[in-house]
Parts: C-alpha cells; sequence; structure tokens
C-alpha cells in the first residue's frame, strides 16, 4: 500500500461527508484549474497544483507520496519530537506512515484556503449569502495574516530528514464530525441542552474525552434551556467570523455545537442569546480521525493503526 493511496481515499471520502454539494466542489476545482492555466512565468511556477485537485489545502503528504507502509502512526498533532520517538520506537521490519490531523508544513501554510466553505455552511443556515462571504473572507485575511510568520516546514523537513513518509489529513475528517452530529442531532431531537450533553456522552470519543477531564461543557445557557435549532460548527479549518454569530441567532438558530470557542467569539455569543455546547476539541478531531479511518480499512484493507499524540482508536466496523 502507497502513501498516496491513503491521500486519495480521504478526499475522496472528504468530499462524500462534505456539507457542500459535489458540483459546487467540482465548480471551485474548475476555477482553480482555470486561474493555473492563465498563469505565465514564476506565477504559475508557485502556483499550488494541489488545490486544482483536492478541497483540501490542508490535507496533504509532505513526504513519501510514493513509498510503501504497513504501519500508520496515527496522532493530532506531529512535531520533531513525534517523528524522532516514532523512528526510535518503530520495530525491525515495519514501513511507518505518520498521519497528524492537523496540518503541518504546506498544508499548515494555506490551510485557511479551506474556510471558503464556512460561507456556504452558513448561508445554509439561512444567512444572507452575500453577508456570510463577505464576513468569512475578512476573517480568512486575518487567520492568514497570523498563519504568515509561521516557520511551516519545520516538521516536514524533518520527516524529510528521519525518512519518514508522513502526511496531513484535517478538513476531511472534520467534515466526518458535521455529518455525524448533525444526523444524529436530527434523530433523537434533543429538546434541552442536558439532553444534547447527555447525547454526546454516549460517543465514545466523548465520553473518553470528559474521562481524561474534557466533558463537553455548557458556555452558553444552562442544560434547562430549550435547544432549538441546532447548529454544528465542526469544519472549515478554524473558528469563522465573530461578526456571523449574530447572523446565525438571528436567522434562527437557537443553539451551536462547537469543537471550541474564543472569549470573543464566546462574547458574542452571550449578546446574541445564542446558546453553546463545547463538545470538546481533541474529542471532535478523534470522532472525526476514527470516522474516516474505518472507511480506509474498509477500502483498503487492515492497517495496523498506533495511537499517539492524543489519539485513541475506536473502531466501529
Amino acid at each position: 500500500m502507497k502513501v498516496k493511496d491513503v491521500l486519495k481515499l480521504v478526499e475522496k471520502e472528504g468530499i462524500k461527508a462534505d456539507p457542500r454539494p459535489e458540483n459546487e466542489i467540482k465548480r471551485i476545482l474548475k476555477e482553480k484549474k482555470k486561474e493555473y492555466d492563465g498563469l505565465k512565468g514564476k506565477k504559475k511556477e508557485i502556483f499550488d497544483l494541489h488545490i486544482t485537485k483536492s478541497p483540501y489545502a490542508d490535507t496533504r503528504i509532505v513526504h513519501g507520496e510514493n513509498r510503501d507502509f504497513n504501519q500508520m502512526w496515527v496522532g493530532i498533532d506531529v512535531d520533531t519530537s513525534e517523528l524522532l520517538m516514532i523512528k526510535n520506537v518503530c520495530a525491525a521490519g515495519k514501513k511507518p506512515l505518520v498521519l497528524s490531523h492537523h496540518p503541518m508544513g504546506r498544508a499548515y501554510a494555506n490551510f485557511y484556503e479551506v474556510m471558503d466553505m464556512q460561507s456556504d455552511i452558513i448561508a445554509g443556515e439561512g444567512v444572507t449569502r452575500s453577508v456570510a462571504e463577505g464576513l468569512t473572507q475578512k476573517r480568512k485575511q486575518e487567520v492568514a495574516r497570523r498563519v504568515a510568520p509561521a516557520n511551516h516546514c519545520k516538521t516536514s523537513d524533518a520527516a524529510r530528514i528521519l525518512d519518514i513518509p508522513a502526511m496531513s489529513v484535517h478538513t476531511p475528517a472534520d467534515n466526518h464530525v458535521k455529518q455525524f452530529l448533525d444526523k444524529l442531532f436530527k434523530k433523537e431531537k434533543p429538546v434541552l441542552l442536558g439532553d444534547l450533553v447527555d447525547l454526546l456522552l454516549k460517543i465514545p470519543e466523548y465520553t473518553d474525552g470528559a474521562l481524561k477531564g474534557t466533558p463537553p461543557t455548557i458556555l452558553s445557557g444552562n442544560k434547562s434551556s430549550k435547544s432549538g435549532r441546532i447548529f454544528v460548527d465542526m469544519t472549515g479549518g478554524t473558528e469563522g467570523s465573530s461578526d456571523l454569530i449574530q447572523k446565525l441567532s438571528d436567522s434562527g438558530v437557537s443553539t451551536a455545537v462547537c469543537m471550541h470557542m474564543s472569549d470573543k467569539h464566546y462574547k458574542k455569543a452571550k449578546q446574541a442569546n445564542l446558546n453553546v455546547i463545547i463538545a470538546g476539541h481533541i474529542s471532535s478531531d478523534n470522532l472525526g480521525l476514527n470516522l474516516l479511518l474505518d472507511k480506509v480499512v474498509k477500502q483498503l484493507g487492515s492497517i495496523e493503526i498506533k495511537e499517539f499524540s492524543g489519539f485513541k482508536r475506536i473502531s466501529r466496523i
């Protein structure tokens, strides 16, 4: 099995779980290809061809795409220290692939490109599309400025020097969290925030998170507050614009279920009288990876999966 086979599969499954229509994703890729074809010279030379084939700038191989592997090390975050550990403890005869959830290398440098999907998700909740797009673009530019000074290639360089195949799988996994929770809440129809938290706690990844000290938490509202219309905010790279919170409330959303929320966003939620439940960041990342890995195992065959860096394998197959 080759590393590039995993990338191809997670991209395909990420698109299937994507909250956007598939024809919209195809349109975006076509536009990126058209943009590339229209460039010349250095601008064409430095263009990121990955985004002409995949809607996920934050999901890519950083080293060893054509390499075979027989062991997959899955973690939430990977840096040089984790790679050195794997190099040190990997048994003879094993060919490891390191799969990080959070982006590294080029996948981190441009991860904010996936934020464009947020405007489609928000518009789907009834927010005016021009407003959703305008505020998303403003937030995307903020994130781009924040990410730009980082040493993006520190970890990917370490993977190259240590010669360990490595990749990041971010938005395809997060798409699976949103899809899973949307279906669950639609089926179970939790009336109160307390019911919603109880429902989350029945999911093994959130139970594990609670046992480790990060249970699902009601951030705004209380256990007796009515859930009303629930918005699951689990994908799109990172937190969207805080100014969209009032717009969501105005569109009829009563409760937002998120991985995490900054103080700025929390204050806006309180002002908008929007209920907020923090499901848990690492717990949600675990859920998305496990749902995606189930599909990888089903389609590519049995794989030895090693847990590290905050990941716990929970199989549903």
